[in-house]
């Protein structure tokens, strides 16, 4: 009876130091990761970025749309923006400079003025110190949006039919 008692209260201790154990070194295991996913240098991340943009849903053809930068750098230290756009039957960029307003930066698409059926654009922002430009990818390069404009009543047909 005493060699079971002893057995008993052996493995309860087994436990419990095995239960100490995983509580202090499982936290410090998901920390580390945690940390290097925080800490991650890609530019890709949005802690790295300085300006933001987030493409209207869908695109229209033949509608305005607005074409909005969002940043946190202040107004008076913009040196200039300027943004960057074309549409498929366009040749070459066209360049406009954009005045922003509280960190808005916004660019009016005006399909009358500006035909097409794909547009592509950026926008760079320079300070006295530095030079910004949205949308970048991950590994922090310039990339345009490009964007399709798509039929409105297609899409709402289209739409409509995936809801049925």
């Amino acid at each position: 009876m005493l060699i079971l008692q002893n057995f008993i209260i052996n493995k309860s201790l087994n436990l419990y130091k095995v239960l100490i154990t995983f509580i202090l070194i499982a936290p410090v295991g998901l920390s580390g990761q945690i940390e290097k996913q925080v800490r991650d240098d890609s530019p890709g991340l949005f802690k790295n970025h300085r300006i933001y943009h987030m493409p209207p849903k869908p695109l229209f053809r033949g509608r305005s749309h607005n074409l909005d930068f969002i940043t946190d750098i202040p107004d008076d230290s913009v040196l200039s923006a300027n943004f960057f756009f074309k549409t498929n039957k366009m040749n070459y960029s066209q360049e406009f400079s954009l005045e922003g307003r509280h960190g808005l930066y916004r660019f009016i698409y005006n399909p009358e003025l500006y035909p097409g059926t794909h547009l592509e654009y950026y926008l760079i922002l320079k300070t006295a110190t530095e030079i910004h430009g949205a949308p970048i990818n991950d590994i922090g390069e310039l990339t345009p949006v490009n964007k399709l404009l798509i039929d409105p009543i297609e899409y709402f047909k289209q739409k409509k039919r995936l809801n049925q």
